[in-house]
């Protein structure tokens, strides 16, 4: 299901006559156990929005390394990034390093941001400051 399917499975409003607000009772005698959910259970609506905010983002900085670096960025290699910034939330962490093969990048985990990027040739000093925790993926 969607996220459109689901708003739309959602009671709609409708105004009255009078102009006061009513919420119609749902048709469907069934949605009312579909939308009951136990306690620590996500709805479909937290689950669709979870999977949707699983990528990240690159912050202008980053776009512009990867580009003056001539970074080479696909979308197999955004996969394990942002598989790398999920392991580093589920560990608690706030800034992380993610090695990809060559590449070594940057990220903030709370913002899922993508902070700055480097293959191994740029990395002259191999000392990183500032991170939390460290992903191999």
């Amino acid at each position: 299901m969607n996220i459109s399917e689901l708003y739309r499975s959602l009671n709609p409003i409708s105004i009255r006559p009078d102009g006061v607000d009513s919420i119609r009772p749902s048709q469907d005698s069934d949605s009312k156990n579909r939308n009951i959910k136990k306690p620590g259970e996500a709805s479909e609506f937290e689950q669709l929005l979870r999977q949707e905010s699983k990528t990240f983002s690159l912050s202008q900085h980053a776009e512009t390394r990867i580009k003056s670096r001539e970074i080479p960025w696909d979308t197999h290699l955004e996969k394990r990034i942002s598989k790398g910034i999920d392991q580093a939330e589920s560990k608690g962490s706030r800034e992380a390093l993610i090695l990809a093969d060559d590449l070594a990048v940057i990220a903030n985990v709370k913002s899922r941001t993508v902070v700055t990027a480097m293959e191994r040739s740029q990395m002259k000093e191999k000392i990183f400051t500032n991170i939390d925790s460290a992903v191999l993926v």
